[in-house]
């Protein structure tokens, strides 16, 4: 017998409970809310400094793209 044929078959995958244009719209939903509450943080505290608004809005956008990708994977 060829040895293809010992191989075992494929696991089975259960289809996501969300579709995935739905998981994608979250976490882009989360990064962009995130990102735009660090930068008006940041510029309430700091008034116009480049060198601190652009990090505080890539920070939160980063953290609201984790938060929104460990929301989606709760479901």
């Amino acid at each position: 017998m060829p040895e293809s044929r010992q191989r075992p078959g494929h696991p089975y995958h259960k289809p996501a409970d969300i579709s995935s244009s739905q998981r994608v719209k979250g976490r882009t939903t989360w990064a962009i809310l995130f990102g735009v509450l660090g930068f008006l943080i940041a510029w309430l505290a700091t008034g116009i400094n480049y060198k601190i608004l652009i990090p505080s809005t890539v920070l939160g956008a980063v953290i609201g793209y984790v938060i929104g990708k460990a929301m989606e994977k709760k479901k």
